[in-house]
């Protein structure tokens, strides 16, 4: 049992995710109902939109944003395995409806949508997953991970309490990897810098993996680490909460 009131609670699945590393929502379902979560995932859903909001397409956001309120049911808890996603969505649906007739439950929708770590550690009072890693990992915590929804250190909580797991100090004066939005394409000197100096001194500090709460700055960061020759693996937070021994 948990701490939380719901027994039940919705899935989203990030675009990216989705698309381009699809064993991982399985991964983020089975760790849920060990918990004792039952999962309501709607395979008909697809993108929240963040993206096109980001670039200024609104007409192309509200639409999606539209499509997924319609696709699940507002009485239980969504839960995102990332913190951009549900961080847009508790930050910008308002802005992004403001002119529009929408179910009354909306503010209610966007305070009852939690990224996956922030859900287990905060909202349900899980501390120990009781999961094994035996690895060195370095954390990257996202720039959405620290301003558009803060976890106040809760993946590290959950990583700390993982058997076997090595977890490396913690850059606090690391950039942005400049994956979130059209950084990257507008300005691709300063982004290749930023992500240059990201992982040179994830390999200074020996780590044989990188994990973050979001999809799309693993990514990122796996091309500079590709173009380097590897050495270094990257895994998303989920994989590493349901792994067991």
């Amino acid at each position: 049992m948990t701490a939380y009131d719901f027994q039940t609670v919705n899935l989203f699945i990030p675009c990216a995710m989705d698309m381009f590393a699809s064993r991982i929502p399985y991964t983020v379902i089975a760790l849920l109902e060990k918990l004792g979560f039952q999962v309501i995932y709607n395979p008909d859903s697809t993108c929240c939109g963040r993206k096109f909001f980001m670039s200024g397409d609104m007409d192309s956001a509200k639409q999606l944003g539209e499509k997924l309120l319609k696709e699940y049911d507002t009485e239980y808890p969504l839960i995102i395995p990332s913190s951009a996603c549900a961080g847009y969505i508790r930050t910008h649906f308002l802005k992004l409806f403001e002119y529009s007739t929408l179910p009354a439950s909306l503010k209610g929708f966007m305070q009852n949508t939690y990224e996956l770590c922030d859900f287990i550690v905060n909202v349900a009072k899980i501390n120990h997953l009781n999961n094994y890693f035996q690895q060195r990992v370095y954390y990257f915590e996202s720039c959405a991970a620290r301003n558009m929804y803060p976890l106040h250190r809760a993946p590290e909580q959950l990583l700390i309490q993982t058997r076997g797991l090595e977890l490396l100090p913690h850059y606090e004066d690391l950039p942005c990897c400049a994956a979130n939005g059209r950084f990257a394409i507008q300005n691709p000197e300063v982004a290749q810098n930023m992500l240059v100096n990201i992982v040179d001194k994830i390999y200074n500090l020996g780590a044989q993996y990188i994990t973050s709460t979001d999809i799309h700055c693993l990514q990122y960061i796996d091309s500079e680490i590709h173009a380097r020759g590897g050495g270094i693996e990257v895994i998303h937070i989920a994989d590493i909460l349901a792994n067991q021994e």
